[in-house]
């Protein structure tokens, strides 16, 4: 017999005595092409934002430049553009002491806080490719606390 847990029921199990072959088949797969599913940030005015590195692989998730699909509560999609100027990434490695490296993961995780910062206090899509040309106080104390392998 088999039984799965149900979604968004934690130790809850369903019986699928008399249910169908294929049936069966969907329920024996489908946990596993979920957990194949990008990661997404949600905001508080619903905005949602997956960092395209974890749909297509050949995508960078290093650097200056950031790329992520960005959906409305409205279902709408675009592809934003995060770019971290010099300055900013300058006023973060002055704050670490060089700890963080330009392919360190820090860097995406900083773009798409300042991409969710901008969603969230504008309610709409960045014009253009979104530029971060300062630092705030919590990326550099985040900066402070990154681990150098990450």
């Amino acid at each position: 017999m088999l039984s799965r847990s149900i979604q968004g029921v934690p130790g809850a199990r369903i019986n699928t005595a008399g249910v169908g072959e294929m049936e069966k088949q969907r329920l024996v797969t489908e946990p596993f092409l979920s957990a194949q599913r990008p990661i997404e940030y949600l905001t508080e005015n619903g905005f949602s934002i997956v960092r395209l590195t974890d749909i297509d692989k050949s995508i960078p998730a290093v650097g200056a430049s950031h790329h992520f699909l960005v959906r409305d509560p409205y279902g709408y999609e675009l592809h934003i553009t995060v770019e971290i100027t010099n300055d900013a990434a300058e006023q973060v490695a002055a704050s670490c002491r060089g700890r963080i490296s330009n392919d360190s993961s820090y860097w995406i995780c900083f773009a798409e806080r300042h991409l969710a910062t901008y969603l969230w206090e504008n309610d709409d899509y960045p014009p253009d490719a979104l530029n971060i040309d300062q630092s705030k106080i919590e990326d550099l104390d985040l900066a402070r606390r990154w681990d150098r392998q990450a």
